[in-house]
């Protein structure tokens, strides 16, 4: 019960939630609470795979080449759909403990007091925030798994824009997590996140696109 009252309060007052977190609770509840935002929306990716597949919309005024790249990386996504959701857990824990421990170290180089364990369980209650999108995923989940791909799309525009404003939010949390756990100023807590956590989402971003285009150079795409 503890973790839902955590993420209001992380939402609705978290200039007191992130203070009061790192005082009171423990490391073993952060990491329950970084296990619940990954596994989640793992879940309801793995009910969604059931649904059919739809082809990419929208690409007419595309070139003919990018129109057949995308086609081809939706059959891809949809031939490997079960998987997916376990390598995203996997690689969303992964993130999150690397984006803390980089974030750690740049707030010690800054001057800060604090430790990594300490900082890891403010992480794990930041990355909570997450589960905020859930009941527009489960409607997402829900259009998927219908006849109904104009629900989906519009379902997925809504999807995609609170994913974005959670996305943000948690690294105004992250600001105030270090500002909180190490003492920084305000100037210097949005040095120590946003720098690493900006290079870790590039370089993300960048070993996706290439791990997507690796297995689709590799592993020719079978019919559906």
């Amino acid at each position: 019960m503890f973790l839902w009252m955590d993420l209001v309060a992380l939402v609705v007052h978290p200039i007191r939630a992130i203070p009061a977190i790192d005082r009171d609770r423990r490391g073993l509840q952060g990491a329950i609470a970084l296990g619940l935002s990954v596994l989640i929306p793992a879940v309801l990716a793995e009910v969604a795979a059931f649904g059919p597949y739809r082809p990419p919309t929208g690409l007419g005024s595309f070139p003919s080449l990018t129109t057949q790249g995308a086609d081809i990386y939706a059959r891809w996504v949809y031939q490997h759909r079960f998987v997916l959701p376990i390598y995203e857990v996997l690689g969303g824990l992964l993130l999150w403990m690397l984006a803390g421990a980089v974030i750690h170290g740049a707030a010690r180089a800054l001057k800060g007091r604090g430790q990594l364990a300490g900082f890891v369980k403010l992480v794990g209650f930041v990355a909570l925030v997450g589960l905020v999108s859930v009941p527009v995923s489960a409607l997402q989940t829900i259009a998927r798994l219908s006849a109904n791909p104009a629900a989906a799309l519009s379902v997925a525009s809504v999807g995609t824009a609170l994913g974005i404003g959670v996305f943000v939010w948690q690294n105004v949390l992250l600001v105030l997590a270090a500002q909180a756990h190490y003492g920084l100023s305000t100037e210097r807590a949005v040095t120590a996140v946003l720098g690493p956590v900006g290079c870790l989402a590039v370089l993300l971003f960048g070993l996706i696109v290439l791990a997507a285009i690796a297995t689709v150079l590799i592993r020719p795409i079978g019919s559906l």
